[in-house]
């Protein structure tokens, strides 16, 4: 399978405190990664060092190309933990916030290609219905589709997202990682994602990473449920019942290891 991320060696720190550590890891084409760790363990620093949004030591490779050389970015979409439009209050619809997505569009008018874009990331996203609607008049759970929306746009291949369920209720925090399951499993994009919510997207992700300033692990679900390295740092309780629930005698986090029945 073709690497779609390289990382060899990242290091970062903020004025020589250090935030991330001797990380290395590859994500391979079709991986759901759920990111997980302590806050201030650096996950979201390790996200904005892959976007070149952060500048550390080491090396990045992006669809095999260096980072520095990197120009193709409608390959990648991205969901950030604070969006600059939920900030702001412009009266902009929810249709124009997914045009935002477009960054390579030129001029002020919109083409029948694009508003077609626009209408298909809608679609997949459930969010057609809002296109009129002002974006700060709908709830925290459809903005954040309509943002999702924005990153579907340009029709990635790799999908990055950093705690994108952040203020959602139950039902429309269901409902989004079902639609991410979905993207990964019917149209084959590449998941990067920081989550605290290993319950509802430990029957979707395919590998776990656990950050910590350094990689404490990387690999499949039933790899995690039998790392020490993560044992030592969750409990062995904890590292089985993250969610703090047992979904019907199995491992919460989706894999086969039987330590629910214990």
């Amino acid at each position: 399978m073709s690497s779609i991320i390289e990382a060899e060696k990242l290091h970062f720190a903020y004025v020589r405190v250090p935030v991330l550590e001797d990380i290395s890891f590859a994500v391979e084409k079709g991986d759901y990664v759920g990111i997980i760790g302590p806050n201030g363990g650096g996950k979201t620093t390790l996200l904005k060092l892959l976007l070149g949004l952060e500048q550390g030591k080491g090396k990045i490779k992006l669809f095999d190309q260096p980072l520095a050389q990197f120009k193709d970015w409608r390959k990648i979409g991205y969901l950030a933990q604070k969006s600059p439009v939920s900030q702001s209050r412009f009266p902009v619809s929810a249709e124009e916030v997914v045009l935002m997505g477009l960054s390579d569009r030129h001029g002020s008018g919109v083409s029948l290609g694009e508003l077609k874009q626009v209408h298909e990331a809608m679609q997949k996203t459930r969010t057609r219905e809002y296109a009129g609607r002002i974006f700060h008049d709908l709830s925290i759970g459809q903005q954040q589709r309509v943002l999702l929306a924005r990153a579907l746009v340009s029709n990635p291949e790799l999908l990055i997202l950093d705690e994108p369920s952040t203020a959602l209720d139950p039902e429309s925090r269901e409902m989004f990682f079902d639609l991410l399951g979905e993207l990964n499993a019917k149209r084959g994009v590449t998941i990067l994602l920081i989550t605290h919510d290993t319950g509802e997207v430990g029957k979707y992700i395919s590998k776990f990473m656990y950050i910590d300033k350094t990689l404490v692990f990387y690999g499949t679900k039933e790899e995690f449920c039998h790392s020490q390295a993560v044992a030592e740092k969750l409990g062995a309780f904890a590292q089985h019942t993250i969610d703090h629930l047992h979904n019907h005698g199995h491992c919460p986090l989706g894999c086969t290891c039987g330590e629910a029945e214990k």
